[in-house]
């Protein structure tokens, strides 16, 4: 992390509930994001990803710790103000018909962010609804017509094409391909990757399969029940995951050897034995690892600097080491990134 972060989440805290009742969803959370790079945030459903990823951009009220965007503490920033940042703060949500209106044409749903811009003539505004289209690989006559005409890869680039009409400079992307087939996740992945590189954006992009976060980030952080379990360059924390609960998002991703696949080790126990109650300064991942030892449900084991230059919560991780993970998890580039699915 540095100054010159352009995304800079410090021990970021979001409850739900209130009193006695509140649920802690992000426990102590930091994270940063520079100009021009991808951050993968993994980790399974509940792990507390889309709460980070939806406090960023003002969805969900923040219980504590700070957020700043371009040097600008955001964390409490009025409605009036965050519609001001939308323009270079935007979101792509992981159902892309559910987050399009049906009603309308797309392009008057990409339009609607430049209503506000009465320096933006209509003219003006069609001329760039149509550019943002053609920058996701759809026709300028798309515009005309409606949500439901698309198919899900379709859906998801008119929603990727929405966050572009603003030029954003940094879009938060929950899940954007997990609805997806395989083959049509690659071209949208490709998508962004291009996009990145001719707009310079930076992205936080969200997802459970590690595979996937890996083929896109340039660091990735390692989310279980609301805390960070590890965090590192992409490449090192796939290749040598020193967490156990990393060891498990590799060894649950499918691989297309089913021998193989069934002679991988279990690297957790199935997530419903992680119920057991444990004190709250404790490892999160303590009832599912197959390495705990009694000093793991003492004491919440702090972030330490581990070999490949990341950090990691794990009082063992020097013990445990990890076998080098292979490719499979990662999908492949299409001959034709940009063809329209």
């Amino acid at each position: 992390m540095s100054g010159e972060d352009l995304l800079n989440v410090r021990g970021l805290r979001v409850d739900y509930g209130r009193g006695r009742g509140a649920v802690r969803a992000v426990d102590d959370v930091s994270l940063s994001v520079a100009p021009g790079e991808t951050v993968g945030l993994v980790g399974e459903s509940g792990s507390g990803k889309s709460t980070i990823g939806r406090a960023i951009v003002g969805l969900t009220p923040v219980a504590g710790g700070a957020i700043t965007f371009a040097g600008e503490d955001i964390t409490h920033a009025r409605r009036g103000r965050r519609r001001e940042l939308s323009a270079s703060l935007q979101m792509v949500f992981q159902d892309p018909y559910s987050s399009l209106n049906p009603a309308r044409t797309v392009g008057a749903t990409l339009a609607e962010p430049l209503l506000a811009r009465r320096e933006i003539s209509p003219r003006e505004r069609l001329a760039l609804v149509q550019r943002a289209l053609e920058r996701v690989g759809l026709p300028p006559e798309a515009a005309r017509r409606y949500p439901a005409q698309f198919s899900g890869g379709q859906r998801q680039r008119i929603a990727i094409a929405r966050t572009l009409v603003v030029s954003p400079r940094l879009v938060v992307c929950d899940e954007p391909v997990s609805a997806l087939d395989l083959s049509i996740q690659a071209q949208v992945m490709n998508l962004l990757a291009d996009l990145q590189a001719e707009l310079g954006l930076s992205y936080l992009f969200i997802a459970h399969d590690l595979g996937v976060v890996r083929y896109l980030s340039q660091r990735v952080v390692v989310l279980y029940r609301g805390q960070v379990m590890e965090s590192g360059p992409a490449a090192g924390v796939y290749s040598r995951p020193a967490h156990p609960y990393t060891q498990a998002l590799i060894a649950a991703a499918p691989i297309p050897d089913p021998k193989a696949a069934r002679a991988r080790p279990a690297a957790a126990a199935p997530r419903e034995q992680a119920e057991r109650n444990l004190p709250s300064e404790s490892c999160r991942f303590a009832s599912r690892c197959r390495y705990v030892v009694d000093a793991c449900t003492r004491q919440r084991p702090p972030l330490v600097p581990t070999r490949h230059g990341g950090l990691v919560a794990c009082l063992r991780h020097e013990e445990i080491g990890a076998p080098a993970a292979t490719d499979h998890a990662a999908p492949p580039r299409p001959d034709h990134a940009n063809a329209t699915p």
